[in-house]
């Protein structure tokens, strides 16, 4: 078995998985199952044929048809055998919850590998297999510009425990990311949390990490949202008024006359300051303003002007 198509079919089944044990009527003992749902309008989806392909066994079953919803395609396991076979094939990249659900349903321990100690490689593929099956790349508007767009990543899990295992591994493979929840979600009995990324550079960063092991469907959708970014004028950065780029200073004196006479440098100080350092007309003024106060405060009156 090729061990990072096993990497990615274990962050593949932490995102969409499960396991139970069943009880169906007239059976004395109780039956494991283990299964993964997808959708798709186009038959067998490509993620649960490969997830096949990486372990060697499982079936393959679909379509389901209920009305007013896209046709399900299941991978399924249902002896105690095969479940175990499972667990053993993908534990050592599993997260603590899908592991010991599976540990539950076959009453088997399978020790985990430490995260740190995995190659990155298997850590990337790994973090595909969770991105085909929780991660999007979507375009929002953006906030002050109409017609323009901002790309923005995320991967969603539900935790009894705070911020889900599985997000943060996916945090260490490119940037820190940014984090959200625990919130309500329709649908989700438990606290649900979002990991999220919003700058293009970040984005291109993670999905080239894991590029190599991505799915088809995942691709063509980050290329879509970045050949929209592409294709969209640049906007100007920051304020004009504001930065190294500044004409005038916050009083609106203009830099290019506050100085009155030209520089003349003294001791080390040989080359002139960049004009948006300092504005002179300001610093006269508050000398002024300084001369006057303590005149005041001394009881000197200043001369009258002619």
């Amino acid at each position: 078995m090729d061990r990072t198509e096993l990497a990615w079919a274990a962050g593949f089944w932490d995102g969409e998985g499960s396991a139970w044990l069943s009880h169906p009527e007239g059976r004395t003992t109780a039956q494991p199952y283990a299964r993964i749902n997808q959708a798709s309008p186009s038959g067998t989806p490509e993620v649960l044929v490969r997830f096949q392909r990486a372990l060697g066994f499982g079936s393959l079953r679909g379509p389901e048809l209920v009305e007013g919803r896209e046709p399900i395609y299941r991978w399924v396991v249902s002896s105690r055998v095969d479940v175990q076979q499972l667990l053993t094939a993908l534990a050592p990249w599993l997260g603590a919850v899908k592991r010991h659900q599976l540990h539950d349903v076959v009453d088997v321990v399978a020790d985990p590998v430490e995260w740190g100690a995995l190659p990155s490689i298997e850590r990337c593929a790994w973090a595909a297999g969770l991105w085909d099956g929780e991660g999007s790349v979507c375009l929002l508007k953006h906030r002050s510009h109409a017609g323009h767009f901002v790309p923005e990543a995320s991967v969603t899990q539900s935790s009894a425990d705070g911020r889900p295992e599985v997000l943060s591994r996916i945090a260490t493979i490119a940037c820190p990311g940014y984090w959200y929840g625990p919130f309500s979600q329709e649908g989700s009995r438990l606290p649900v949390y979002r990991w999220k990324l919003f700058r293009s550079d970040e984005i291109r960063g993670l999905l080239g990490a894991l590029w190599p092991w991505l799915s088809n469907t995942k691709r063509l959708q980050a290329e879509a949202v970045f050949a929209t970014l592409e294709a969209q004028p640049k906007l100007p950065r920051g304020n004009p008024a504001l930065g190294s780029h500044k004409t005038h200073c916050l009083r609106g004196h203009e830099y290019a006359t506050a100085r009155v006479r030209p520089f003349r440098g003294r001791g080390v100080n040989t080359e002139a300051p960049r004009a948006s350092h300092q504005c002179l007309q300001c610093v006269r003024e508050d000398a002024r303003a300084k001369r006057i106060e303590r005149k005041r405060k001394s009881g000197i009156r200043s001369p009258a002007r002619r």
